[in-house]
């Protein structure tokens, strides 16, 4: 990719004057849009907690999977909500046909997306600015309406996304209010970071990366992360709530990398519940 054609490239000074959690991500995939202050950060941040670029990848493949095992049983549209960057196995690339409407209250994410996306002439996906914190701007937007069909099943991914929405912020209603325009058929896929499998001395260092990347942090025990589910109407599919590395189905059992991928590394929970 040409710096001319490559976003992180033609980003404004402020952008690049320090590292971006979206950018950083982005180099952990093997991405092209992130800048060298990104690669710096992410480099010193390995060094403080070596499994970091393990776990995002183990994060990547169980959205993966998951976004293929909802198309798989009759979803054609997805709502990701707090996206990221929409490179490096963005839902769009593992699921062709259907639509994808991309959410994120980031400015610098969305500078990126609407370039990356603006290659994407089919019409099939589109981007919101807004926080996953509004589900109601967020649900009537015109590009929501335009893109998406809420009498149809619709899968809502939150990847790596409700650990950034701290307790004081309500977060189980605000996902109710998600779940609750969904159609029957519809899904709810997540991957959330857990303190669980990690020891005391790395979640010190969790908590420090993310204050210096000012982003606030909750992680949840899995029975927190279970209670985003715990809905009337809504089965959580095989095998459960469990360590991101470990979430499979019969049909795409995990890979050698997940396999060979540590739950401390992984950090965290993946689950897909269907609404019945």
């Amino acid at each position: 990719m040409s710096d001319s054609a490559n976003p992180a490239r033609n980003t404004g000074a402020a952008a690049e004057e320090r590292p971006h959690p979206a950018r950083i991500y982005d180099f952990y995939l093997g991405g092209n849009d992130n800048l060298p202050v990104d690669r710096a950060a992410a480099e010193g941040f390995v060094k403080q907690m070596p499994g970091s670029p393990v776990g995002a990848r183990a994060n990547r493949r169980v959205l993966n999977r998951a976004v293929r095992y909802a198309t798989r049983n009759g979803v054609r549209q997805f709502l990701d909500v707090g996206s990221g960057i929409p490179s490096a196995q963005a839902t769009h690339e593992v699921a062709p046909d259907a639509l994808v409407l991309y959410v994120d209250n980031d400015p610098v994410v969305a500078e990126y997306a609407h370039r990356i996306l603006g290659d994407t002439s089919d019409g099939r996906t589109a981007f919101v600015t807004e926080d996953v914190r509004n589900p109601d701007a967020i649900l009537s937007a015109p590009e929501t309406k335009e893109l998406l069909d809420f009498s149809q099943p619709v899968g809502v991914i939150f990847g790596a996304l409700l650990h950034f929405v701290l307790d004081d912020e309500d977060p189980y209603a605000m996902v109710e209010r998600y779940k609750e325009a969904l159609a029957p058929g519809s899904m709810v896929l997540l991957t959330h970071s857990s303190p669980d499998y990690v020891s005391p001395e790395v979640r010190v260092v969790v908590d420090d990366i993310y204050t210096k990347l000012r982003v606030p942090l909750a992680q949840r025990s899995r029975e927190g992360i279970e209670r985003f589910l715990a809905t009337p109407g809504w089965t959580v599919a095989a095998p459960g709530v469990v360590s991101t590395n470990e979430w499979e189905t019969e049909q795409e059992p995990a890979t050698d990398d997940d396999r060979a991928t540590t739950r401390e590394d992984a950090a965290g929970y993946a689950a897909v519940a269907t609404k019945s």
